[in-house]
C-alpha cells in the first residue's frame, strides 16, 4: 500500500518538459533539471507562489527518471500527509525522491525529523532529491533547527510564475500542444476579454478544447462568446 502511494499519488498525465512553458526567468533552472541536477547538486529546492509551475517540474523530473527505466517517488505531502508518516516508507529503494508542498508540514515536529532523516539518508546513499514549497528555505520558520539547515544542503532556486503578457503567449502555445491553433484575431478577443492569470487562461482553454471536440467547431470569436457566456473566473490564488 506504501509503495503504491509514493508511486502514484498526485501525479498528473502530460507533465513533461516538453510541456512546460519556459520564460528567460525559468530557463536556467529547467536547463539544470533536463541535464540533471545530481551532477551539480546532492539536492535541489524549488520555491515560488502556487501556480508557479514548481509540481509540473517535479513530476517532469521524476518523468525523465522512468523513460530511463528508473524508479522515483514522487509526494506531494499536502495532498497525502492525512496517511502519516507511513507515505515516507517504501521509498528507500527509489532511484529519485521528490517531496512536493513541503510546507504543508513545516513546524511538524514528527514530519520534520522524519524528513531530516530522508534527507541524511540520500545523502548517505547519493541520492538526488528534489524538493518544492510557496516558501523561501531559507525563509521557514521550521520547528528543527537541523531540519531547517539540511534543506539548504543544495541549491535552491525560485520558479517564477508566467504573467502579464506571457500568460497569453503561453495560452496559445499550449494550445498547439494540444493540436490545434488559436488564430490571431481569436487571441485579441480573449485578451479583451479574460485576465492576463494562468489559472483563468487554462480553466478558459480547457472549456473550449472539450467543447470544440464535442460540437466539431472551429475556436472563434462567436464560439468563444457562445461557449463561455456562464464561465466564471478562477479565484487567483497566492
Amino acid at each position: 500500500m506504501t509503495q503504491q502511494l509514493t508511486l502514484n499519488v498526485g501525479m498528473r498525465e502530460g507533465h513533461r518538459f516538453s510541456s512546460f512553458f519556459v520564460t528567460p526567468e525559468n530557463a536556467e533552472l529547467l536547463g539544470i533539471l533536463k541535464q540533471g541536477f545530481g551532477q551539480y547538486f546532492p539536492q535541489l529546492f524549488l520555491w515560488g507562489e502556487t501556480e508557479a509551475g514548481k509540481s509540473h517540474l517535479l513530476q517532469a523530473y521524476c518523468e525523465q527518471y522512468y523513460q530511463q527505466g528508473l524508479l522515483a517517488a514522487y509526494l506531494p505531502l499536502k495532498s497525502c500527509m492525512h496517511y502519516g508518516l507511513r507515505v515516507l516508507g517504501g521509498i528507500e529503494n527509489k532511484h529519485l525522491v521528490a517531496i512536493d508542498e513541503l510546507d504543508a508540514v513545516i513546524g511538524q515536529r514528527d514530519w520534520e525529523l522524519a524528513l531530516m532523516n530522508l534527507i541524511n539518508n540520500c545523502r548517505a546513499s547519493d541520492r538526488p532529491l528534489l524538493m518544492a514549497a510557496r516558501i523561501n528555505p531559507r525563509q521557514m520558520h521550521c520547528a528543527l533547527p537541523d531540519f531547517a539547515s539540511r534543506l539548504l544542503w543544495g541549491a535552491d532556486y525560485r520558479v517564477h510564475p508566467v504573467q502579464g503578457g506571457q500568460c497569453f503567449q503561453a495560452m496559445a502555445w499550449r494550445a498547439h500542444q494540444r493540436g490545434f491553433d488559436l488564430p490571431e484575431h481569436v487571441m485579441k478577443y480573449i485578451k479583451r476579454h479574460f485576465p492576463a492569470d494562468m489559472p483563468t487562461l487554462m480553466a478558459v482553454l480547457d472549456r473550449l478544447d472539450k467543447a470544440s471536440l464535442t460540437r466539431g467547431r472551429r475556436i472563434t470569436r462567436e464560439f468563444i462568446r457562445e461557449v463561455m457566456q456562464d464561465f466564471n473566473p478562477v479565484p487567483h490564488l497566492t
